[in-house]
């Protein structure tokens, strides 16, 4: 570990209030999210009796030092509402799970506070910051600009291998062997693995490919209209060249659902994307179903090393879910007790997908509560403003962002890639729908303005 560690690490909380004292504190929170997510180091502290001090957990006290300091009057307008409910039993449930299993409170606690950390502060400054259109696009736009401040760092590491983490920081974040892809190198950058970043650069790509088809970017810079394109391109093949097959088909599925979604005017094949998910999980969790008709359509289209890649992870689910199904209501807890281990005690099973992980730690109630986390704001979103409503550039700028949680979801059966812009998205859509009172009264005139109002004291209540 080089001195760049606690450097970057406990030199984020100076840095981001810098970045308010800089910025309107919406960018600033934008710009906190983005470079901490990229940049930080794959490292955390472990401090008794509070969460440990991570990455994410340094972005969000970050923002929320920041908030406090230069703009304090936001916190007044937040109310907590009953569409929270599923992030605050998510959060919650780490307790339930260690005292059902005679691990004590305080491991509960423990369990609590690192999940309130890692999913309850993104989450929450979502609620606080991005409560309206604009709010929301320009959230999409940083997504954007993110991404292409992440370009060449990906592709430094397509031609020279993955070694910028260990360059600064000291190690390679994940097995090096897993960097290998196709003859070549697929980029891990500061994140946790290849994968992650591929999904990042997908999100990148998503959020500035409908904000150019809406035609947002080049009504707020019309000055930099050709320019867009050009690096809509670029990202794309920055997608490609991070050589993963499954984030691929995310991006591919992403766009023709923009595209079907906007000619069809129909929320119908958003909610099917959306119920599949939920089918997948309660066939396999359930043991109705076994995925090999879905390993034959794979291996159709996919090279022999995907389609035996997807059938270990079908293999692994099928094991781990009859090991879940003995404790199903609140799960094993953690520390891997809920693998398949051999007579020595060593694991004969590994889960990839973060569902198969959730089902085995935190049972069906832990389950449940992160499905209804990420499905629910994407179906506000879709009552709020079905495809028909998508004649104003305001509605289509923002339309990838539920998008994004869906496809994060779907990516979720097979990989366990946390990502706190998710989850960010997740509070900002449900504010969106809080406050759709003085959303739905705000002018299409007003949204030629870059930087947004705030909207109304607090949100409307609507239940």
């Amino acid at each position: 570990m080089t001195p760049m560690v606690p450097l970057a690490m406990f030199g984020w909380l100076p840095f981001s209030l810098w970045l308010f004292s800089r910025l309107p504190p919406r960018y600033a929170v934008i710009a906190a999210f983005a470079l901490g997510w990229m940049f930080l180091p794959q490292y955390s502290y472990g401090i008794s009796g509070l969460p440990d001090y991570s990455k994410v957990t340094a972005m969000g006290i970050g923002i929320l030092l920041g908030t406090i300091v230069f703009n304090p009057q936001i916190l007044q307008r937040f109310r907590p509402h009953i569409l929270d409910l599923p992030l605050i039993a998510w959060c919650l449930i780490p307790f339930f799970t260690s005292v059902s299993n005679g691990l004590g409170p305080y491991d509960g606690l423990s369990g609590v506070l690192n999940r309130t950390a890692m999913w309850g502060l993104p989450y929450f400054i979502g609620r606080l910051y991005f409560d309206n259109r604009q709010a929301l696009a320009e959230l999409a736009f940083g997504l954007f600009i993110a991404g292409l401040i992440y370009m060449p760092f990906c592709l430094w590491e397509v031609v020279m291998s993955p070694r910028l983490h260990k360059i600064v920081y000291g190690w390679h974040p994940h097995d090096f062997g897993q960097a290998k892809r196709g003859g070549g190198f697929r980029p891990v950058v500061f994140m946790e693995h290849g994968l992650m970043v591929a999904m990042w650069m997908v999100t990148a790509f998503l959020s500035g490919y409908q904000l150019l088809r809406s035609g947002w970017l080049v009504e707020k810079f019309p000055q930099f209209k050709a320019f867009w394109k050009p690096t809509i391109l670029m990202l794309l093949m920055t997608v490609i060249l991070n050589k993963s097959t499954g984030a691929m088909f995310l991006m591919v599925l992403g766009m023709l659902m923009l595209h079907g979604l906007q000619a069809s005017r129909s929320p119908f094949p958003f909610l099917l994307l959306l119920l599949l998910p939920l089918l997948y999980v309660i066939t396999r969790g359930g043991g109705y179903w076994d995925g090999q008709n879905l390993i034959n359509a794979v291996a159709s289209v996919a090279s022999e090393e995907r389609v035996g890649s997807l059938a270990y992870r079908l293999d692994n689910e099928t094991i781990l879910a009859e090991r879940a199904k003995e404790r199903p209501l609140l799960g094993w807890g953690a520390y891997g007790r809920s693998f398949v281990r051999d007579e020595e005690g060593k694991p004969i099973s590994v889960p990839d997908g973060l569902w198969i992980l959730v089902f085995g730690q935190n049972g069906i109630f832990g389950l449940s509560a992160l499905l209804s986390l990420l499905v629910l704001p994407p179906l506000l979103f879709m009552r709020l403003y079905p495809p028909r409503r998508w004649d104003t550039i305001s509605v289509r700028a923002i339309a990838a962002t539920p998008l994004l949680m869906a496809l994060f979801t779907l990516d979720s059966l097979f990989n366990a890639m946390f990502n706190p812009l998710i989850i960010l998205l997740a509070g900002s859509i449900t504010s969106l729908w809080l406050n759709q009172a003085a959303d739905l009264a705000e002018s299409d005139i007003t949204q030629g303005d870059f930087i947004a109002q705030d909207l109304g004291p607090h949100p409307t209540r609507l239940f």
